[in-house]
């Protein structure tokens, strides 16, 4: 009798873990195809911290091996909830983009807009250009920096990150 009480509360237990939604697979217009990104190296990863997880994508193209052209991520805060372990509330996504490679441009930056009152696979969404040195622009950049870090402390492909 024990073993089936711990099987049903095991998955009890996975049944009600969140399932964090994949980042989108349409990206801001302009930002190259899928069709071209898909001859790209594409690194893909999460991780948490005490106050969140950040899932992201990163873009390498073949053309430049040492340089994420693109940086597509969402961060999810852990919000608290009472009587209850603290779930993650489901973020916005942003995409930096590196339109110049080598130019004295900033990178391009696009934040996620939710259509709908709720953010689910299904949800329709659109992007807005996010505008150089703002703080939100600056925030996505020292996001994009952690990723880097993140990335390079794993031992993954990407350029150096000091």
């Amino acid at each position: 009798m024990m073993p089936l009480v711990a099987c049903v509360l095991l998955a009890l237990g996975c049944a009600s873990s969140e399932v964090m939604r994949p980042l989108s697979k349409l990206l801001p217009l302009g930002v190259p195809s899928a069709a071209l990104r898909a001859a790209w190296e594409r690194i893909d990863g999460d991780y948490e911290t005490a106050t969140e997880h950040v899932r992201y994508s990163l873009f390498v193209d073949p053309e430049r091996p040492l340089l994420f052209r693109i940086t597509q991520y969402r961060v999810s805060p852990r919000r608290p909830e009472p009587g209850s372990r603290p779930r993650f509330e489901d973020g916005a996504e942003t995409v930096l983009w590196n339109e110049v490679p080598g130019g004295r441009v900033p990178l391009r930056c696009f934040a996620e807009e939710r259509l709908g009152r709720t953010a689910t696979r299904d949800a329709q969404h659109s992007w807005r250009n996010v505008s150089p040195m703002t703080p939100e622009f600056v925030a996505s950049m020292l996001r994009a920096m952690e990723i880097y870090t993140q990335v390079h402390r794993q031992g993954r492909a990407g350029p150096p990150v000091g």
